[in-house]
């Protein structure tokens, strides 16, 4: 009887932590200063950002990257429709301390998975530009 009741707690546990694994990630950020000013919005299903010299509204996503450290959390999603005024194609925010976050957002998602290559983050090119936002999660 004993044994059947701690393999019914293990289990419970063990689905509780996949349960919480499968969990989308949502948060509000709000950013500061001449480019960041604004806010990034993620909710289970939509993502928005609106920042001075860039307005993406809501759109679906495709989950690229999400890992839910205790101190260090990160995600990267890419939009599925950008709006005109939208500059950027995929959004990624981690964790740089207890509140503080750096939200960057990438013209392409080439952009995204070639940025830490030294002949691509070092370019001038246009089309290899990303923005980097010192933000602050609100919840």
């Amino acid at each position: 009887m004993q044994v059947t009741k701690a393999m019914g707690l293990a289990l419970w546990v063990l689905a509780g932590t996949s349960i919480a694994a499968d969990a989308p990630f949502t948060g509000t950020f709000s950013g500061t200063g001449r480019a960041c000013s604004g806010g990034l919005y993620l909710r289970a299903k939509t993502v928005e950002w609106i920042s001075t010299y860039s307005i993406c509204k809501p759109s679906r996503y495709e989950l690229l990257a999400k890992d839910l450290a205790v101190d260090h959390q990160r995600i990267a999603v890419r939009i599925k429709t950008r709006s005109s005024q939208c500059r950027y194609e995929v959004f990624e925010a981690e964790q740089v301390s207890t509140y503080s976050w750096d939200v960057r957002g990438y013209q392409s998602l080439e952009a995204y998975r070639k940025q830490d290559q030294p002949e691509w983050r070092n370019s001038a090119l246009p089309e290899r530009l990303s923005l980097s936002c010192p933000m602050v999660r609100l919840n």
